[in-house]
């Protein structure tokens, strides 16, 4: 059975942690302080689809369903009881993907849609603005291995191209390595559990004016770390949206989201721009975090809103949305992806099927090491990273690190987290070298990467 839960991320507070005790596993937005204050507030990101509560185990939400895992003393141990933390990540292999049977002659211009002046005319009443959006939002549903989730995108030419959030068409699963080795889980439990990042099986499309028929869509691009995805089907005379501009809102401004929550139909809610420039940070499907910078509205956003607009008051998108946080305690905080950032970027999804990398990676993903697991593994030092995971071909693989391997200083300044290795290792630019300092039985040693 269609299970709509997963289609969008949520940030999940009901299960809050301390950063010592904060799960591996979970999506965190970080609430951003000084360095010096870095033990910040996490929220604990629980996709709706696929990045945040996913559909069914097929999104961000079913990645965190789906990334528990059989082997209790890994879960117990590393991933569900340690502070972890993964590296930025902004464009791996398994973050995007490339274009498949894009068989069009020409390509369309997208970032000429955007309406560099939504300021100018008069306002529409809300159910004016709702009506001329809605013949440009589709439902979509998506299967996976594991599950099947469903939520929204945007129709954005006549001819059948369709933007949307990334997390509705990607999915994390695991599989059991049995080969034998020497690595530190292999040594541990006798195995290792690795991740993939899988495109949906079949992606079906139904148009807001004709819920009879389903059109089955193909994959343009995506970009998980911008959360991004282009597909497309094979219709004609379709309505695109209107595009507005993100970059002249203002908090209190009226916002209206538009989408297909809970298998509902399609729904609308108001509210507000309650806040710009949120910065969040997300950790993406297949390892490493994304840092994004969003929208804050409080009108409703449900599971199946993934990937629908944040309109104007001119009905205009000027979002898309994409997260929301999720506790008994809070209300009414939900995010989008402002518009005016997306059209370049989904430009290039258009034209390459990825977006191009800018931010260096290490390759890992960590655990903090507190006094627990310092005694279970007979660790050397009582506090760093314990390296979980290296990525086969990455900085950190290169330079000979390994998983058990310690990290407790990069760049000469002791760390704690994943999150203050992250911080130093994106002052560097790809391709400049950076070093970590690892704890060994012998003494520390320092180890020089070259970022990709």
């Amino acid at each position: 059975m269609f299970d709509n839960n997963k289609d969008f991320r949520d940030v999940n507070l009901n299960g809050y942690k301390t950063p010592d005790e904060a799960s591996v596993k979970a999506s965190e937005p970080i609430v951003k302080k000084d360095r010096k204050n870095r033990r910040a507030v996490k929220f604990t990101a629980i996709a709706l689809a696929f990045i945040l509560i996913g559909g069914t185990s097929g999104f961000v939400g079913s990645y965190i369903s789906n990334s528990v895992y059989d082997n209790k003393n890994i879960s117990d141990t590393l991933k569900d009881n340690d502070t972890s933390g993964s590296e930025e990540n902004t464009g791996s292999p398994s973050a995007t993907l490339s274009v498949i049977n894009n068989t069009e002659t020409d390509t369309p211009s997208i970032e000429s849609m955007l309406n560099t002046d939504n300021t100018s005319g008069q306002a529409l009443l809300t159910q004016d603005a709702i009506k001329k959006a809605t013949s440009s939002v589709v439902s979509i549903s998506s299967k996976f291995s594991n599950g099947e989730g469903g939520g929204t995108g945007i129709i954005m030419t006549e001819d059948g191209y369709i933007f949307t959030n990334a997390h509705l068409v990607e999915n994390e699963v695991y599989t059991m390595n049995n080969e034998s080795g020497d690595s530190f889980f292999d040594r541990f439990f006798g195995g290792t559990y690795k991740s993939e990042v899988e495109n949906a099986q079949k992606i079906t499309v139904t148009l807001p004016d004709d819920d009879k028929t389903e059109y089955e869509a193909e994959i343009i691009g995506t970009d998980a770390a911008t959360d991004l995805a282009i597909i497309k089907i094979k219709a004609k005379n379709l309505i695109p949206a209107e595009i507005g501009n993100s970059e002249n809102l203002i908090m209190g401004q009226k916002a209206i989201t538009l989408g297909y929550p809970l298998g509902m139909g399609l729904s609308a809610s108001q509210g507000i721009i309650s806040g710009l420039n949120k910065e969040m940070t997300f950790e993406l499907p297949g390892g490493g975090s994304s840092d994004m910078t969003l929208i804050q509205t409080d009108a409703a956003i449900n599971p199946g809103n993934s990937g629908g607009p944040l309109l104007n008051e001119h009905g205009q998108v000027i979002g898309i949305t994409s997260a929301k946080i999720v506790s008994s305690s809070i209300e009414g905080i939900g995010f989008a992806i402002p518009i005016t950032e997306a059209m370049p970027l989904l430009q290039e999804l258009l034209e390459t099927g990825s977006v191009v990398k800018s931010t260096p990676t290490i390759g890992i993903t960590g655990s903090v090491i507190n006094p627990s697991t310092q005694r279970y593994y007979n660790l050397p030092v009582d506090k760093g990273v314990i390296v979980v995971t290296v990525t086969p071909g990455s900085s950190a693989d290169d330079a000979g690190i390994v998983e058990g391997d310690v990290i407790v200083a990069a760049d000469g300044e002791e760390i704690v987290d994943m999150d203050e290795i992250n911080e130093l290792k994106n002052k560097h630019k790809i391709g400049e070298k950076m070093t970590l300092t690892l704890a060994r039985a012998d003494g520390n040693v320092d180890i020089e990467i070259t970022l990709k």
